[in-house]
């Protein structure tokens, strides 16, 4: 093999199982991690890439336009010419169908799997559940990652208002497995009781008066079933924590020259960083081309120009030099944290990348 540019995602794409695009929404992050799903099956290795709610047009260009049927793989073909063993794949992550897909590896039977399913609680917030696309978008890549059927598993993790909702998930999980009130709520109804105090039994009572007894029964039944998968969550949160931080998985964080963008992608860093997970490259999209600076004798032939076309021009390359140099002055802060990790700019294009053409161009300009 050809020693690889340690600048470029393709050391990235080559030698990573897991790879993990995350950033602030709209900044083509999902078009991202299909590109590099691209490239990577451009270079031999059977991918699978999982998105999380793309736009329409990009879905259909993947195959994921039967919601039905999007959670398992499809293959995406016209990739352009690949070595022996390259191949794309892709699904939509349904938070709700791998949440179930868990209890059901995790409970020692049918019986004890169903009891949590069939629950009408869980049923109201499995697919909702606060950070629950954050976890699951996890689970789904360790689910395929152990499948043993891929060389490379890419997610694209939900955009988050707080970018390390993700990186935290199977932490909050144990956390949340061992909180009191968690405790409490999945001991016996005996232990319960004798437990409690007035102050919880008199909220207790406030509840069923004003959400009816059901649906309190209801819930402590929900927690207390969980109760019997709980060794297994837990276990499993972290194995999924390890996987993350392993030397066969990459971060590739996804930003843009917005100042929103790029603050988001700086906190995220840091928090790459603080818990060590393996950064593997910043990509800053939608940037502006800088512009050839004019030198002086053309800057002085130009200065007295009439109105008309020839000056509007000139403007122009003023303004779009001005918006460019401004750009990547708002981006130093954010490169500098990438460290050693390759940094690749992207131009803006004229148009939407959309379809599996504009895939394959994208995956040339990340690589």
């Amino acid at each position: 093999m050809n020693e690889l540019d340690p600048h470029s995602l393709q050391r990235v794409i080559e030698e990573s199982e897991l790879l993990l695009t995350c950033g602030p929404g709209g900044v083509g992050k999902t078009t991202t991690a299909a590109a590099l799903g691209v490239a990577a099956a451009q270079a031999g290795r059977r991918t699978v890439v999982v998105t999380v709610d793309p736009a329409r047009r990009l879905a259909d260009a993947l195959g994921l336009d039967d919601g039905a049927a999007s959670d398992e793989p499809h293959r995406v073909d016209d990739i352009g010419s690949t070595a022996e063993g390259g191949e794309l794949w892709a699904l939509m992550l349904d938070a709700e169908k791998t949440f179930d897909r868990l209890v059901r590896e995790q409970s020692g039977s049918r019986k004890q799997a169903e009891t949590v399913l069939n629950n009408p609680v869980y049923q109201a917030i499995s697919g909702s559940l606060s950070g629950a696309q954050e976890y699951m978008a996890i689970e789904r890549l360790h689910q395929l990652h152990v499948s043993g059927e891929w060389d490379l598993v890419i997610v694209d993790t939900p955009p988050s208002r707080h970018a390390i909702d993700l990186l935290e998930a199977p932490d909050r999980l144990v956390g949340f497995l061992g909180h009191p009130v968690y405790r409490a709520l999945t001991v016996g109804q005996r232990t319960f009781a004798k437990i409690t105090d007035a102050a919880t039994s008199m909220f207790l009572w406030a509840v069923k008066r004003l959400a009816g007894p059901q649906i309190v029964e209801d819930t402590l039944e929900f927690f207390r079933s969980l109760a019997n998968i709980e060794g297994g969550l837990r276990h499993r949160a972290k194995q999924v924590s390890v996987l993350l931080r392993g030397e066969d998985t990459a971060f590739v964080v996804v930003t843009s020259p917005r100042a929103e963008a790029v603050g988001e992608a700086e906190h995220l860093l840091d928090a790459i960083a603080d818990k060590k997970f393996p950064l593997g490259g910043l990509v800053v999209n939608l940037i502006h081309p800088l512009p050839e600076p004019l030198s002086d004798a053309d800057e002085r032939l130009l200065a007295d120009l009439d109105p008309g076309p020839l000056a509007d021009q000139v403007e122009w390359h003023r303004e779009l030099s001005t918006l460019a140099t401004a750009e990547r002055e708002e981006l130093v802060e954010v490169e500098r944290l990438a460290g050693d990790a390759p940094v690749i700019e992207l131009p803006l294009l004229p148009v939407d990348i959309h379809d599996v053409p504009g895939l394959v161009d994208l995956a040339e300009r990340l690589t």
